[in-house]
């Protein structure tokens, strides 16, 4: 019984139409499902909510809701992601907003077109952090700023550490890591003005309902390893014995999260 598929390997050719495929799947139920990343989006926000543009994108803007509110910032406000469903879906929750389906690591606007770019939980499926930090250097304009959200190593700390005190394999493959982001900022020629490393944690009656909590929001990936290898009650029963709990008594899965404010200069 297969319960978890591995997270993508950013070092690896990245699958980016099996990632469009996934999180396009997810589209529909991920507004209801998505609470940790809502959480992380909503004090991304916060960081900007006194920030006057006339114009912003939201990079990774998926169903459009927090494009939404980006937008009450006031000025022009486009959303771009990679999944079509998602576009499709932010159309018809905002059709007042413009959403576009586009590569955070080729964004489709000529050089100095934004003044604040947005971006939570979205950078960690690129490539190599280069990419997407040149192409948000390229489009701001002089003197504008981005406030970017990323999954980091560290994540799923609980996760692994059951993973290794048991020997049932999850597939959790790395991430890059803080260190790698923050030196791709300053190869970039943008301003890091702070950076914050944060850990945000969800918790969970069981481990399936945890599993499920990735899978369901499109944050899993289809390496298609033919030895992959699925987990059996007994897997789940054997992990679950291991994993912390919160006072409560609910299982905790932890996001370790890189905030960065950059500007580019004038």
């Amino acid at each position: 019984m297969a319960l978890i598929e591995p997270l993508l390997n950013p070092t690896q050719a990245t699958q980016k139409d099996d990632i469009a495929r996934r999180f396009s799947v997810a589209a529909s139920q991920y507004d209801r499902v998505a609470n940790i990343q809502a959480e992380i989006a909503s004090a991304t926000l916060a960081r900007v909510s006194s920030v006057t543009v006339a114009k912003a994108l939201d990079i990774g803007c998926g169903t459009g809701r927090h494009t939404y509110q980006l937008s009450r910032l006031g000025g022009e406000t486009t959303g771009l992601d990679l999944a079509a469903g998602m576009v499709s879906q932010a159309r018809q929750n905002y059709p007042g907003l413009h959403f576009i389906q586009g590569d955070a690591e080729q964004l489709p606007w000529q050089a100095e077109t934004f003044d604040l770019i947005v971006s939570t939980m979205a950078l960690q499926w690129c490539r190599r952090p280069q990419a997407p930090l040149a192409e948000v250097h390229r489009v701001l304009n002089g003197g504008g700023r981005a406030e970017l959200a990323i999954m980091v190593d560290g994540s799923f700390a609980e996760l692994r550490e059951a993973s290794r005190q048991t020997g049932v394999k999850l597939h959790i493959n790395s991430l890059f890591t803080a260190s790698d982001w923050l030196t791709a900022v300053s190869q970039s020629g943008l301003i890091c003005k702070a950076h914050d490393l944060t850990g945000y944690t969800d918790q969970f009656a069981g481990l399936l309902e945890l599993l499920r909590s990735i899978k369901d929001v499109g944050a899993g990936s289809g390496n298609l390893s033919s030895h992959r290898q699925g987990l059996t009650r007994r897997h789940l029963k054997q992990l679950e014995s291991v994993m912390p709990c919160s006072g409560q008594g609910l299982l905790t899965n932890t996001y370790s999260v890189l905030h960065l404010t950059l500007e580019k200069a004038l």
